[in-house]
């Protein structure tokens, strides 16, 4: 997934290693949607975040795919494993996918620049709505470890609903909500919202523009981000 954020962060298409993992590579998935959440097809891109450049790709198996983006500075970079227990989406089965992910990053404030690690592993569950439209509901644990200031780890329930919407062969539309909250008693909470419009080239390429709001709140400092979103998509 490419991403061109016009002001400020946001690359997203993901290809590595993982120990112990064996993935046995796969086309392009026939039954999924190049914006479906679930496609575990091959993909790579570059993009810029701010200005500064990124470059990923996904590595997908008959089940599963890992997923890793990075800036060339390597101090914000994101590795993500994700199983599907049904590929193909003609038929969604009752039951859950699997995702764990790991995310570094940086976050410029008034009291500093703070590094921090992110861990999360999630559920995700498929629904067929009204009109062809697919509906996405991820639950997950997310423990966050900043930098230099251990005491102030804390552990959240992340909950995400993600809808996408084909109009025709070519067009489709995104929407996307999130909802962080602390369940250890520290003081963290935050939310997010996007929305994209997209457009299919070709079955392996397509463009998006969206727009996206994020607040956090992390014990007594406030960050708010709100940006447009300007890239491309990939599958082989």
């Amino acid at each position: 997934m490419l991403y061109i954020s016009l002001s400020s962060r946001y690359v997203g298409v993901l290809v590595c290693s993982f120990p112990l993992l064996f993935l046995s590579v796969s086309q392009a998935q026939e039954g999924r949607h190049i914006a479906d959440p679930l496609n575990i097809s091959n993909a790579y891109g570059f993009g810029f975040d701010a200005d500064t450049l990124k470059v990923g790709g996904r590595l997908g198996g008959e089940n599963q795919s890992l997923a890793i983006n990075s800036n060339f500075a390597g101090d914000k970079w994101a590795l993500s494993y994700l199983y599907v227990s049904q590929p193909s989406a003609v038929t969604v089965s009752d039951s859950w996918n699997v995702s764990a992910s790991i995310d570094h990053g940086k976050t410029k404030t008034d009291e500093g620049s703070f590094s921090h690690y992110q861990y999360q592993l999630g559920m995700i569950k498929e629904y067929k709505g009204w009109l062809n439209t697919s509906v996405y509901s991820e639950l997950a644990a997310n423990f966050l470890d900043v930098d230099s200031i251990s005491n102030n780890d804390s552990l959240a329930v992340k909950w995400r609903l993600s809808v996408l919407k084909p109009w025709d062969p070519r067009w489709y539309n995104q929407f996307a909500t999130e909802i962080t909250a602390s369940i250890d008693g520290s003081e963290r909470y935050g939310g997010l919202a996007n929305i994209a419009v997209g457009y299919r080239l070709t079955h392996q390429w397509s463009w998006e523009l969206g727009y996206q709001y994020q607040v956090v709140r992390f014990n007594g400092l406030t960050r708010e981000d709100t940006q447009w979103l300007l890239g491309m998509k990939s599958q082989f």
